[in-house]
């Protein structure tokens, strides 16, 4: 946290959102000289004494190559529920450095979530819930859209199937084109599996990671537009069971 001790120098931290910037300003450079803009991803837990900074990090046109999400637990979202108080922890001693109210730090999230766009939410807990390989460690951070949780190192490598095509026209309009979609889901599997084979890798690290979980991220776009043409409400239970139906035929056959 800023403020804390430098062992090897006795120096004080200026903390994680100084060195955001720098990374931020080096991606600034790299994309003047380049033909796609970087994207980073910062991550900060909710118990983190630097919190507070780290929310409102992008007000007044900060980190414009960032996106930033509170990683926040079960035990934080339970103390907001109940109206309580919760422990600031320094990570490199594990000491509480104060307790602030669960409730201030979600309103701070909201407001600057309404001003910026940033930050957004990270549940950890259950992400790691689902962690296909919690031996390999725990799940930390994801790519810079959220799609994909990643360990370090591992790459996003990242497709998706454009639902509005994987309908058929009937008499009276469209419905739901299954075996199509049951098709165009393999094919999307394996292409993105040999990707991982066919890329080149900036870091062994990098190669070594992505090799040994072989993770994809098989995703879906045109959501909206499957539902104007099924003439079904966007913000309604049949779309919802539908959205749910899609995603686990998608995850089955994949």
């Amino acid at each position: 946290p800023r403020g804390d001790i430098v062992r090897t120098t006795s120096g004080v931290a200026s903390g994680p959102v100084s060195f955001m910037r720098i990374f931020d300003t080096a991606t600034e450079v790299i994309k003047q000289g380049g033909k796609r803009r970087g994207a980073n991803m910062g991550i900060l837990r909710v118990d983190h004494p630097d919190i507070e900074e780290f929310i409102k990090a992008k007000r007044g046109g900060g980190l414009r190559n960032f996106n930033i999400s509170v990683a926040v637990t079960d035990e934080y979202m339970k103390t907001l529920e109940e109206d309580g108080e919760y422990p600031l922890i320094n990570p490199r001693s594990g000491e509480v450095v104060k307790r602030v109210k669960a409730r201030h730090i979600f309103n701070l999230i909201v407001a600057n979530a309404w001003e910026t766009g940033d930050p957004g939410l990270i549940f950890l807990d259950t992400i790691n819930r689902h962690n296909p390989t919690p031996h390999l460690g725990r799940i930390e951070a994801t790519n810079p859209c959220g799609e994909v949780p990643l360990l370090p190192y591992e790459s996003c490598n990242l497709g998706s199937i454009n639902l509005s095509l994987m309908l058929r026209r009937t008499d009276d309009g469209y419905e739901v084109d299954w075996r199509r979609l049951r098709e165009v889901v393999s094919i999307a599997t394996h292409f993105l599996d040999n990707v991982i084979d066919a890329n080149l890798y900036p870091l062994p690290e990098i190669e070594e990671a992505t090799l040994r979980t072989r993770k994809i991220g098989l995703g879906v776009m045109g959501w909206a537009e499957m539902l104007f043409k099924l003439r079904i409400p966007y913000d309604s239970e049949e779309a919802l069971e539908l959205g749910r139906r899609i995603m686990e035929y998608i995850n089955y056959h994949s």
